[in-house]
């Protein structure tokens, strides 16, 4: 017959309960933690192929954009993009970009502007953070000035 005492359980429930808190905690390790992106950005061209902008909402602070190059396409221009992004907080994401601008009847040089931001690097309060998100607005080529909303979501 088997001796059921504390003495013989209490070892055993000690080493269940521990396997099973060991077991949750890295269950809860593994969950991804994101970060919802939404804001502004107004932007002023400072060269040719370089902007800066001043930022709302999720990065708060600041972003310069750099052109590395400009495809001619039926409905407006494809640009090929560098950004770099920065928080109050130090953080920054330098992302690779494609921004497809598309034309605006009777405006000229005034396009529709799409961009995919994919983050190529990440530090400070976004270290680890990676992924993709997306803007949507207006850029004035005439003036240099880019009005847009971010959206988009990043994990690490």
């Amino acid at each position: 017959m088997k001796d059921y005492t504390m003495t013989n359980i209490y070892p055993r429930t000690l080493i269940a309960l521990s396997l099973l808190f060991t077991g949750s905690v890295g269950a809860q390790a593994a969950e991804p933690q994101c970060l919802v992106l939404g804001g502004s950005a107004i932007a002023q061209a400072i060269s040719k192929t370089s902007l800066i902008a001043s930022l709302s909402g999720s990065f708060a602070g600041g972003a310069r954009a750099e052109i590395r190059a400009e495809t001619k396409t039926d409905t407006g221009m494809v640009l090929e993009m560098e950004h770099h992004f920065y928080n109050s907080t130090g953080g920054l994401l330098n992302t690779k970009d494609k921004a497809i601008l598309t034309t605006i009847e009777g405006r000229e040089n005034i396009y529709m502007l799409e961009i995919r931001y994919e983050i190529d690097n990440a530090s400070g309060s976004y270290e680890g953070y990676n992924g993709d998100f997306n803007s949507y607005g207006l850029i004035d080529l005439n003036q240099g000035t880019v009005v847009l909303r971010y959206k988009g979501e990043i994990c690490k």
